[in-house]
């Protein structure tokens, strides 16, 4: 089931929105199995949140490269392994780098399920006023000179101002150094990144996320307060109609928004469908290839070289061997005087052309200098090889453009026979 990848600056309230997201979406099942939207057959989901630290991977772990690569690899590992169709996997944390975003995308899309981004969307003002409140926090606990929690503004976000609240904060600060630090080098998603798609932000202000538009948007099951039926739209079905259009079109176009409508109604238990989740070269296996195709193409290539081989020998001399071609007829360029060669397994000879045949610094075809001696021979055939072996190994082998085993003598006469007549240019 879906991946919400959350993001935002440290001390934004990341925890906060996790738990309430967390909340809501067992609220949201729960109301839509008792209306009836979900068959009663269907399994609940679980809602997994995944935590990005712990007292082993402690918020110091961003002092240094390592320590923080080990702390977002757990958290990777941990997500990876609640991901499951059965399963709603929220990742607590700053995940303020896009290629780790990335990298949790293509996750989802490997496993086919949907994936969110939801960007929590405080001032930097206020994260360092949260942060400072820790650290006093701590302090006077450290102090032991009072036991009264002290005032928190991240547990629960204010509306319309900047004040805080008296509530308690179990999460530990970062030292203001590091905190500017982690500020100066976050990375924001972006709806222009697929990868950021679709994204919903959370301002400070808001009392809670967007519940509606993540659960459409990741299950295509409407949410029970996006799919009510006011009294407005059971008097004029029009309206309901293009209630429904705007819906569906801010939801295709990904695009974030942070209010919600709670009208009490009837409820349509239609459904969407989910996004079709499409592989791509990130996350699908290449197709399977045959484990004999390079042996092949090695023996194939082989076999022209040594019928090249075998010409030679028994037409030692170029001239000797243009009279002959000439003579027998068999010039496969139109009637232009060359040597032309039968190879095994392929549809047309290897043509080497008059000017280009008497061109070497010997008469002998395969002596040392001769335009077909035996090293340019097999330089030739470990050239081509390296360039196709990809087209008969790798991904390209099952594409349009791949090589099958009986093509490979053709495509290696053509090459041939460019060589050859790349010697007049």
């Amino acid at each position: 089931m879906p991946l919400i990848v959350l993001t935002g600056y440290p001390c934004s309230g990341l925890t906060y929105r996790a738990r309430q997201l967390a909340t809501q979406l067992e609220e949201t099942q729960t109301e839509l199995f008792n209306t009836g939207a979900l068959p009663s057959t269907k399994p609940r989901y679980k809602i997994h949140v995944v935590p990005t630290h712990d007292p082993s991977h402690p918020r110091t772990v961003y002092d240094h490269a390592r320590t923080e690569k080990e702390t977002r690899g757990v958290a990777y590992a941990r997500a990876k392994r609640a991901l499951g169709k059965d399963s709603f996997v929220i990742l607590d944390g700053m995940n303020y780098i896009k290629g780790y975003r990335y990298q949790l995308w293509c996750e989802a899309k490997a496993l086919g399920t949907t994936c969110c981004v939801v960007h929590v969307g405080t001032p930097i003002d206020q994260c360092v006023a949260n942060n400072d409140a820790r650290l006093r926090r701590q302090k006077v606990s450290d102090n032991d000179n009072e036991n009264t929690p002290q005032p928190n503004a991240e547990a629960t976000p204010s509306t319309g101002t900047t004040t805080t609240t008296a509530t308690s904060d179990p999460e530990d600060p970062y030292p203001s150094e590091l905190l500017n630090n982690l500020i100066f080098r976050y990375e924001e998603p972006s709806i222009h990144s697929r990868w950021d798609k679709p994204l919903f932000t959370v301002p400070w202000t808001d009392a809670s996320p967007p519940i509606a538009e993540i659960w459409t948007a990741l299950t295509g099951v409407p949410h029970p307060s996006t799919t009510a039926t006011t009294p407005d739209e059971l008097n004029n079905p029009s309206l309901s109609t293009l209630t429904s259009a705007l819906n569906n079109t801010i939801l295709s176009s990904g695009a974030s928004t942070t209010t919600t409508t709670n009208a009490p109604s009837t409820i349509r238990t239609t459904t969407l469908g989910r996004p079709k989740i499409k592989p791509h070269q990130a996350t699908a296996l290449p197709a399977a290839t045959d484990s004999t195709a390079l042996y092949n193409m090695e023996k194939r290539t082989s076999a022209i070289v040594s019928a090249i081989r075998t010409f030679t020998l028994s037409n030692p001399s170029a001239e000797a061997a243009l009279a002959q071609s000439q003579d027998g007829g068999s010039s496969s360029s139109g009637g232009n005087r060359g040597i032309t060669i039968p190879v095994p397994e392929a549809s047309m000879p290897v043509y080497v052309p008059a000017h280009v045949a008497t061109s070497g610094t010997t008469d002998e075809l395969a002596g040392a200098g001769g335009i077909l001696a035996l090293p340019r021979l097999q330089r030739l055939r470990r050239q081509w090889i390296a360039l196709n072996r990809a087209y008969v190994q790798g991904a390209h082998a099952s594409s349009k453009g791949g090589l099958t085993a009986e093509q490979v003598p053709d495509a290696f006469v053509r090459f041939l026979n460019a060589e050859f007549g790349a010697e007049s240019e």
